[in-house]
């Protein structure tokens, strides 16, 4: 998580240092992306990059399992975003194409998830083991295409709504243990995670900066393969 906790910072700071002026009817300077990648066939689209980067509050989970939000996370990178704006009007609509990674992390230090008969399930950790740290999470990595409608109210201030589409091709069980100088990190593949999913996002622009909110109403496990749960994220969109 860390590793991409810094990718998602050096994606940032490279898009601030790249960032390219264009003289584009499209969308007013306060209103451009972090890295502008140039107009497409006419001057009312362009393409540009995007990143988010957020706090993923899993919702709905059954009794006994317990996450903890400010350990759970939310990545994505959209490297390739069209967005078009139609002649005089103040609505662009946009698609991409990008990658997320969400982690979705435990409560406490002594909970950890399994695989058992194909079965993700949530137990305690053996009382007889004395670990210094336990940290247990589900991860997930999806291709993601999201479909924006975005209004700009006023100069530098705008707001998007829309879906992002998710093709989760894969997913693992993380868990990590410390006892002193010795680390372990331990990983089950095939947890059984729903293959496509759909997301509702909302993002509010001030400037070239944003706040996004997603909600994904669809479960991250399949029915069969364990506890259902769905996810709410909030972070900051560039």
């Amino acid at each position: 998580m860390k590793k991409l906790l810094l990718l998602a910072l050096l994606a940032v700071g490279m898009t601030a240092k790249a960032e390219t002026t264009v003289n584009n009817s499209a969308a007013d300077d306060e209103d451009k992306s972090l890295i502008d990648l140039g107009q497409g066939k006419d001057k009312n689209d362009r393409w540009s990059v995007h990143a988010y980067v957020g706090v993923d509050i899993p919702t709905g989970a059954p009794d006994g399992v317990d996450f903890a939000p400010f350990r759970s996370w939310e990545i994505n990178i959209t490297p390739f975003q069209y967005d078009y704006t139609p002649k005089d009007w103040k609505t662009t609509f946009s698609a991409g194409l990008g990658i997320n990674w969400r982690t979705y992390t435990l409560r406490g230090h002594d909970k950890l998830f399994g695989k058992v008969n194909g079965w993700v399930t949530v137990g305690n950790s053996d009382p007889n083991d004395k670990w210094d740290d336990l940290s247990s999470n589900i991860q997930t990595t999806s291709l993601s295409m999201p479909l924006l409608v975005k209004q700009r109210i006023s100069k530098g201030f705008a707001v998007s709504v829309g879906a992002q589409l998710n093709w989760n091709f894969y997913s693992r069980i993380h868990t990590y243990f410390e006892r002193g100088d010795d680390e372990l990190d331990a990983y089950t593949k095939k947890i059984g995670q729903r293959p496509f999913t759909v997301d509702v996002l909302g993002i509010v622009h001030v400037g070239k900066l944003g706040v996004y909110c997603k909600y994904s109403p669809m479960s991250v496990l399949k029915k069969d393969r364990g506890p259902e749960f769905k996810s709410l994220a909030v972070g900051v969109y560039f």
